[in-house]
């Protein structure tokens, strides 16, 4: 996505979204069984250069998986308190693009539509500090 376009995205603000003590990473072997029954999932793609801004040992990957407990605004998102994947038009997944200043915010939902939005670059490092993390393990990376 272009400069541009991500210029022209809604700002909001990420903590509306997610809380770091509902926020938690997991390793990438794990990513793929399903989270509770509050919980949505969330991929994240960072630039190298991000892992400065973190408290902790990235290992040099780029992409995290997490689960994160749906507060106020994603069930308003979701239309409902709980995860469902067999209702369609429900958020399936959340998505954050490091951008440079500006991320990027995916909405994805069971239908086949999204909803992009923007987020501040600082509003991203307490989330992912703050929040809960897996053992670093070596045969796992993460």
């Amino acid at each position: 996505m272009t400069t541009e376009k991500v210029n022209d995205l809604e700002i909001i603000n990420l903590a509306d979204y997610f809380d770091p003590k509902y926020f938690r990473l997991v390793p990438a072997d794990l990513a793929h069984i399903p989270g509770g029954i509050s919980e949505v999932p969330v991929h994240l793609n960072i630039h190298p250069d991000f892992a400065k801004h973190l408290t902790f040992d990235t290992n040099n990957l780029q992409h995290f998986f997490a689960f994160a407990i749906m507060g106020k605004e994603l069930r308003k998102i979701n239309k409902s308190d709980y995860y469902s994947p067999e209702r369609s038009g429900f958020l399936k997944m959340v998505e954050l693009n490091d951008c440079g200043d500006l991320w990027i915010i995916k909405f994805e939902f069971f239908d086949d539509t999204k909803k992009l939005y923007a987020v501040k670059m600082e509003d991203v490092p307490p989330i992912l500090n703050n929040c809960r993390k897996p053992l670093l393990s070596l045969e796992t990376g993460f």
